[in-house]
């Protein structure tokens, strides 16, 4: 009977890996900053709980990251490019406009690939793994020429909002709208930082205007560099065949958040991938949250590549003193590299800092009364996970749009770069903790992101599971796809 019992056990195992088409996929980590990463390792662990054969590639900077992990890690070491050969270093002071942050980020993503791809004992350990379907964030040119190389397909994970116009060159063989519909007459383009979709005459023109103010930056700036690699190594991402490669695109954002359009069948909005119920906290921070009281604490990050300057950090050391609650500040080790840089922070008694803290479990505590962020995708997606109001100072880049629509939503507040050293700065943060209306709706936004049947992650595995069960046929991809940049934006507006 015990025999018999196990050889059933068996069979439902076996069927369950057939049913669920057990595939082998190859993750492949954009080299820079971390926003992306640690979602696109809680993918593939799903992935590799469910018996997929997975494997990620990586940068060795960002190996080290994804450490400690069972699942095998193929890595390679980074040309040195200005005396530089760490990756994930990029870190940028103060606000910026998206041209600068690209400008900056642009030459460390080109390098990286050029490594990779010269690196023959990496290329044949990525050959010898025999993958059928790549995951992948394409604005990291070596995922479209190692789908064209490896003749494989490739699941796009987009770690932030859909970003509208994000460059057409990194984005290239994936459409110029970056796979949704982007009608300028109701969807702010990025760096927009309107709090509605009902746009006035006068938005809706600086709204057009910007459309093509990236796009003319695209062609000048950042088009030329992209184009020069995929030409380097005989890939064309235009080429019919090349541009099905892109198959599905998961999209880390909710309607909950985001403005309200048409999305293709293509692009899955899968909610956001980071967030989940908080952990304990380390002793001595949760001592620290304890201690707060009924007042409890604000915290305050701004991400792994924003950084601030001694004054605005003095100015709002100046400020935080003034609250009645406890504040708990994550700075970078470039901002905090030794005790003296605390110490010149002047902190009041009420102020820790720390250059790491468990983001996710922070923001989960119950002692949690509000965020000071830079309102990227993750850090606001967490917040919102766990109803918490915001109070949004964006740097560059989507950052801007994502705080518009946080106020939009009514559980954020926007605070100004100008506004820190000023009295505007400790009144806005008064606002957002006295105010209850700001914390109902962020609790309202939570409620909706947690109402889902399906994990974001399980979700995401799900449609990769598709993909493998399909084969990779980009049978959902629309007509305008492949349309050319004119006639799609004439479609779009």
């Amino acid at each position: 009977m015990g025999l018999w019992r196990g050889g059933l056990f068996l069979l439902v195992l076996l069927g369950t890996v057939v049913d669920g088409q057990a595939g082998t996929v190859l993750t492949i980590i954009t080299p820079g900053p971390q926003s992306h990463l640690f979602g696109m390792k809680k993918i593939t662990l799903e992935m590799a709980a469910r018996g997929h054969k997975v494997a990620f590639l990586a940068a060795e900077k960002d190996a080290e990251r994804l450490r400690p992990t069972d699942v095998h890690i193929i890595s390679y070491a980074v040309f040195p490019w200005k005396g530089e050969t760490r990756t994930g270093s990029i870190q940028l002071a103060g606000p910026h406009s998206l041209i600068a942050a690209i400008a900056k980020y642009q030459p460390t993503i080109s390098n990286s690939c050029e490594s990779l791809l010269a690196n023959a004992s990496v290329m044949a350990q990525i050959q010898d793994f025999g993958a059928e379907l790549l995951l992948a964030t394409v604005m990291f040119p070596c995922v479209g020429i190692l789908a064209s190389r490896l003749d494989l397909p490739f699941v796009n994970y987009i770690p932030s909002t859909p970003i509208e116009p994000f460059f057409t060159s990194l984005w290239r063989g994936s459409n110029r709208r970056l796979f949704t519909a982007n009608p300028l007459s109701y969807v702010p383009q990025m760096e927009m930082d309107f709090t509605s979709q009902y746009l006035s005459f006068a938005q809706r023109l600086r709204n057009f205007v910007k459309y093509w103010h990236t796009h003319l930056a695209d062609y000048l700036y950042v088009r030329p560099g992209v184009l020069k690699i995929y030409q380097k190594y005989g890939v064309d991402l235009d080429e019919p065949r090349e541009r099905r490669r892109l198959v599905l695109t998961l999209c880390n954002a909710d309607f909950a958040i985001e403005w309200l359009r048409s999305m293709p069948p293509n692009f899955k909005m899968i909610g956001p991938v980071l967030p989940e119920p908080a952990s304990p906290l380390p002793p001595n921070i949760e001592d620290f949250m304890a201690g707060s009281g009924e007042q409890g604490v604000l915290y305050v990050a701004m991400g792994t590549v924003a950084t601030l300057g001694l004054e605005e950090r003095r100015a709002m050391a100046a400020a935080f003193a003034k609250l009645p609650m406890r504040v708990l500040w994550r700075l970078s080790k470039s901002e905090l590299p030794d005790d003296n840089a605390i110490t010149d922070l002047h902190l009041s008694d009420n102020t820790k800092v720390a250059t790491w803290l468990p983001q996710n479990d922070v923001l989960g505590h119950p002692r949690t009364r509000a965020f000071l962020s830079h309102c990227g995708a993750n850090s606001l997606y967490e917040a919102a996970y766990h109803g918490v109001p915001v109070a949004a100072l964006p740097f560059f880049g989507d950052q801007p749009g994502n705080a518009g629509q946080a106020v939009a939503r009514g559980f954020a507040l926007r605070v100004r770069h100008s506004d820190i050293g000023t009295e505007a700065f400790p009144a806005a943060l008064t606002e957002l903790l006295g105010n209850g209306s700001y914390a109902a709706a962020a609790k309202a936004i939570s409620v909706k992101l947690r109402a889902r049947k399906r994990t974001p992650v399980q979700e995401a595995v799900d449609w990769v599971e598709h993909v493998l069960a399909t084969r990779g046929e980009a049978y959902l991809r629309t007509p305008d796809d492949d349309l050319p940049l004119l006639s799609s934006v004439a479609a779009s507006i």
